[in-house]
């Protein structure tokens, strides 16, 4: 805000001409913390009631099956710091490799895109810190910012999508897909179909390599923690 000026503001009507800018600034910034917090319980309180509503379709009609829900539903099962802490770092990430395209003289720049850092990065640095602690909360969500726009950048100015506003800035989005891109541009529908057999043939490869813990990871996941553990110990 403050490298985009005060006059931007004040000819959008957002502030007064006599208003402290720099309050101005801290204000909104808060506010923003505020809202993050918001979203944070909502999506929780969204997730476990449509957890709750979906039992009874689980129970008669699809044994077995689970909601597909957003990655947020794991923000209450580890320390709501690591969300945060993801979040920051993956920004942080974002930050360097903008600046990085900017000196570079890229002729496709991405700016810090919401969605991107909280559902992604917040979720790595939970994940993060659960199994390396809080370097690891810190350092993967900072590269996988780095990673989101590079990839961004690098197949948005390839396909062209850059003249029309920009690219979806996700992980997977910035890994995958690219490949998946130059597959489908190079075969054209041929590669279209090849790309479907990959992602179909994904679940089938995981369901083959532990048909047991499949569902088993669902239905009960202690069970599933100890299926595990008799696993290694096989080994």
């Amino acid at each position: 805000m403050t490298v985009i000026g005060k006059p931007f503001f004040v000819a959008k009507g957002h502030i007064k001409e006599s208003m402290n800018f720099g309050f101005y600034c801290l204000n909104t910034s808060l506010q923003f913390a505020v809202y993050l917090a918001i979203l944070q319980l909502g999506v929780r309180t969204f997730v476990t009631e449509l957890t709750a509503s979906f039992q009874g379709i689980a129970d008669k009609l699809l044994p077995s099956s689970i909601p597909g829900v957003d990655c947020a539903v794991c923000y209450g099962f580890g320390d709501a710091n690591a969300v945060t802490f993801g979040f920051l770092a993956g920004l942080l990430g974002q930050i360097v490799a903008i600046l990085v395209l900017i000196f570079a003289g890229s002729p496709t720049i991405i700016i810090c895109g919401f969605v991107p850092v909280f559902f992604d990065n917040a979720t790595i640095g939970l994940v993060a810190n659960e199994k390396g602690g809080l370097k690891a909360c810190l350092i993967i969500p900072f590269i996988s910012g780095l990673i989101q726009v590079f990839g961004a950048a690098l197949i948005a100015g390839w396909v062209g999508l850059a003249n029309y506003g920009g690219y979806l800035g996700m992980f997977d989005w910035d890994t995958v897909w690219p490949g998946f891109t130059w597959i489908m541009h190079s075969v054209g529908y041929w590669g279209v179909a090849i790309v479907v057999v990959i992602l179909l043939a994904i679940p089938q490869i995981e369901y083959l390599m532990d048909p047991k813990g499949y569902f088993l990871i669902t239905e009960d996941y202690e069970a599933y923690k100890a299926h595990i553990a008799e696993k290694k110990n096989k080994k």
